[in-house]
């Protein structure tokens, strides 16, 4: 059978085309392709933001499907695919973490590659990132002494004191162009947030107040800067704010338990902080805080993410020593332990950002984060959307392995599409037996089982904003392959924001995976996403 254009390069990134043109367990198995054994010939691909690695590197495609919307479609085909995954630019935590001395570690934003930076008999602890991700500042307390501020290098190498008095400082955090830091300092009774260059040189009293004033967190923009803190002249404490020179002192929360850690959302206009038991969030100024962590135990310590999609916060809700967990922002507000050791982890934060695995959408089980199940173990066939950001989607098409040669992966043709918001694809095999679409960290991935039909041609609709598969029309009596992407008896057209589909179709399955009609011959697509057959 002829292959459609082969985009992808060995070992090199792919430029992409866009524009207008339940229980995993109670899954019906399908046979699964055999993994390639050593010296099989097995390749690895860079395609765009996707890593993949074939059985082989014959036959191998991956194709675009351009859309007009916002996602573009890659279609990959042609040689068992044992391992997908994308790549994103993710934070790397740093934290402290031992016993009677921690030392200051790091890690990619999954907990793996943990690197040990310091090693000596201090205690560091506090660490936080400079916003250009090249150094970090830090509190060390040799026994018997104060605490001072240091900064060193990414690497752990360059390292110095900021500080050097006989006393205590805590809690640094650099500014948002990396010139000052501000942290707090113990006067002896009395905490105040103080700020200085990186040298220690002008140090100034910005809080200047008689009651403790302490834990400050710089935001991150470079207009308007301003500082978070708490402070104790509203008992038990509170959260305030104060513009970068100490004025315009503001309270932020005024809730009877005390408030501790405040951290700025990367665009400054949310915050998160602790009450010692749980994390919560809310907007700086205006909004009612909600409980974020809702966990037993205690979490602390919040830090968000720099693309604001997580945050980060110390948890004893295992019931032992502190440990690192991972939160999502949004729905499903997926949670991932990312420590579990014997001594404490904490004080973490978010930055300095590195080419990260994102997700792993192919592999063995519990390579996804947290130890979850990708998607499924291995695929010949599947359908990936990306955009600038990079991976939004993936439908893995299943099929068998006898039928590898028959199969073909089409675009209709978007003139009809474009300004709908959807993107049409046609999928062709001796058999079809399924699709499995991501369904997000943690989550089960939808099934669309063609188990107890024979389908050896579907249509399948894409949102071009979600990258997700929206409508799949199985062909009645249809032969493969078709001309060009387009399917005897066929057609589409725009019928003001909706389209119309119409053609033999033996059944009408919606995004949810759920058969919602049987044969039909007309099908209508609502600009909502809502599905009417007949």
């Amino acid at each position: 059978m002829p292959r459609h254009a082969t985009v992808v390069c060995l070992l090199g990134a792919v430029t992409l085309i866009y524009g207008c043109g339940g229980d995993v367990a109670s899954i019906s198995p399908l046979p699964e392709p055999p993994a390639p054994g050593p010296g099989a010939g097995a390749a690895e691909y860079e395609v765009g933001p996707l890593v993949v690695r074939t059985a082989s590197a014959a036959g191998f495609v991956a194709e675009d499907i351009p859309t007009d919307g916002e996602v573009s479609l890659v279609a990959l085909y042609g040689s068992t695919i044992n391992y997908l995954a994308s790549t994103a630019l993710l934070d790397r935590i740093v934290f402290s973490y031992g016993g009677a001395s921690p030392d200051i570690w790091v890690c990619n934003l999954d907990g793996s590659n943990r690197v040990k930076l310091t090693d000596n008999a201090a205690e560091e602890m506090a660490p936080c990132w400079s916003p250009d991700g090249t150094r970090i500042a830090f509190e060390r307390t040799w026994s018997g002494q104060d605490s001072e501020i240091m900064i060193m290098d990414a690497d752990g190498s360059g390292v110095y004191a900021v500080t050097s008095n006989a006393l205590n400082e805590h809690h640094p955090t650099f500014g948002p162009a990396g010139r000052r830091i501000a942290f707090d300092r113990d006067l002896g009774g009395n905490r105040e947030v103080y700020s200085t260059f990186l040298d220690g040189s002008g140090a100034d009293n910005l809080s200047a107040h008689p009651s403790d004033d302490y834990d400050p967190d710089w935001s991150p923009t470079l207009d308007d800067p301003t500082i978070l803190f708490v402070s104790e002249r509203t008992l038990p404490s509170d959260i305030y704010e104060m513009n970068a020179d100490g004025s315009n002192q503001v309270q932020r929360t005024t809730t009877p338990d005390g408030e501790f850690s405040p951290s700025f959302h990367p665009r400054h206009n949310r915050m998160a902080y602790d009450n010692a038991a749980d994390v919560f969030v809310t907007n700086i100024g205006s909004g009612t805080p909600y409980d974020f962590s809702a966990s037993r135990g205690g979490q602390m310590r919040p830090c968000w993410s720099s693309d604001g999609r997580f945050i980060c916060y110390e948890s004893t809700a295992g019931g032992g020593d502190h440990e690192l967990v991972l939160q999502e922002t949004e729905s499903p507000w997926a949670k991932f332990g990312l420590t579990h050791n014997s001594f404490n982890d904490i004080c973490p934060d978010l930055g300095s950002p590195t080419m990260q695995t994102d997700r792993v959408l192919i592999g063995p089980p519990g390579s996804d984060w947290g130890g979850n199940d990708p998607v499924w173990a291995s695929a010949y066939a599947g359908i990936v959307a990306i955009d600038y950001d990079g991976y939004r989607s993936f439908v893995r098409i299943g099929i068998h392995a006898a039928d590898v040669e028959t199969l073909a992966i089409s675009p209709l043709s978007p003139a009809v599409t474009c300004g709908l918001g959807l993107a049409g694809v046609v999928v062709e095999a001796a058999a079809i037996v399924n699709l499995r679409e991501d369904g997000g960290r943690e989550r089960v991935p939808t099934l669309w089982d063609f188990s107890a039909q024979t389908v050896t041609a579907a249509i399948l609709y894409f949102n071009v904003r979600t990258g997700k598969l929206i409508l799949v029309l199985p062909l009645r009596d249809s032969t493969y392959p078709s001309a060009a992407g387009a399917p005897a008896g066929v057609t589409q057209s725009a019928d003001g924001d909706s389209l119309v589909v119409t053609g033999s179709f033996a059944a009408v399955f919606d995004s949810s995976g759920t058969r919602v009609a049987g044969a039909s011959s007309r099908v209508t697509i609502g600009a909502d996403g809502a599905v009417n057959a007949n």
